[in-house]
């Protein structure tokens, strides 16, 4: 046996002060122990380093072994699909028809700008909740006399139901009472949003109006200020229904807004089967006609309760 030994050492002779160098040299194992110049603390390292290097390298191979045996017996994972189409899944047909029903086929959320809770004004925020408020019958009615006999006003400025509908002889204003709390209980659940300024009346349509009465609303006729008869009609249908690994639902539908109202001015006259924008009560343009079927994604999400709620609609560009 051979070992390669690099011996790079000096001393001083004191006799004449040379210097002495010993370069490399092969010897045995044999020579290693006869050779007395190798001291005995050398060969222990020499044996330490070599036991060593057989060591790590025996472990090295075990702990691979070891890791590539676990990685084995690791338990197979299929991959899931992110994006689940429950479009015709029974079990969902509930939820979604709840959310679908939770727009209301309210013409603002078929606008084809958008729209999000984070950009809806407190009006249209207010109006969409009256309509669910007394959609779901939480308000009481309730009934205010006339300011005098044959008057059609009643305080605080509502008019009688015969001033609405003169075959009606009555001289009684029909009104609705709504907490306010309501209200805010309503945003809450549809909008998971309770940032909403109830000190404020606001009109839910033409001729209806909802004033400030201490911590509830009270909504009843008025004067129509617009004279517009009929409105616009929601005619879309469920196309495609998505839901992500987070619980995020988006639904797609497709169709038009049919305008049925009269007296509104506008630049065609033909109102039926046209798909519009409305900017306001009193102005809008037409977009597209109703052949040209428009898609709405309307985003709904789950709040800590694992309650859905709604959070954007946007038109897909086909």
């Amino acid at each position: 046996m051979f070992v390669d030994i690099f011996f790079y050492f000096s001393y001083n002779d004191d006799k004449n002060g040379r210097v002495y160098f010993m370069s490399k040299k092969e010897i045995t194992s044999e020579e290693v122990v006869e050779n007395k110049s190798i001291s005995p603390t050398l060969k222990y390292i020499l044996i330490f380093i070599i036991f060593f290097a057989i060591g790590l390298g025996l472990g090295y191979f075990g702990a691979f072994k070891y890791l590539e045996n676990e990685k084995s017996n690791e338990p197979v994972v299929e991959e899931v699909d992110e994006l689940m189409d429950i479009t015709d899944e029974e079990e969902a047909q509930e939820l979604i028809n709840s959310l679908v029903s939770m727009l209301d086929k309210d013409p603002m959320f078929y606008s084809t700008k958008g729209i999000s809770v984070s950009t809806m004004d407190n009006t249209s925020k207010l109006r969409f909740l009256y309509n669910y408020i007394i959609s779901n019958n939480q308000f009481t009615k309730e009934e205010l006399a006339s300011e005098y006999i044959g008057s059609f006003n009643c305080l605080p400025g509502f008019i009688t139901d015969a001033g609405v509908n003169p075959s009606v002889s009555t001289n009684i204003c029909g009104v609705s009472r709504i907490k306010k709390t309501a209200l805010l209980d309503a945003s809450k659940k549809l909008f998971n949003d309770e940032v909403l300024d109830t000190s404020v009346p606001f009109s839910p349509q033409d001729g209806l109006s909802c004033l400030v009465d201490a911590d509830t609303y009270l909504c009843g006729n008025v004067t129509k200020t617009l004279n517009i008869t009929g409105e616009l009609e929601s005619v879309f249908s469920v196309e495609k229904v998505t839901k992500d690994i987070d619980g995020t639902i988006v639904i797609y539908e497709k169709g038009y807004l049919n305008d049925k109202r009269s007296n509104v001015n506008n630049p065609n006259d033909q109102y039926d089967n046209y798909y519009l924008h409305s900017s306001d009560s009193t102005e809008y343009y037409y977009e597209l006609k109703s052949a040209d079927n428009l898609t709405f994604k309307h985003t709904f999400k789950t709040d800590d309760r694992q309650n859905y709620y709604y959070v954007s609609t946007e038109l897909v560009k086909e």
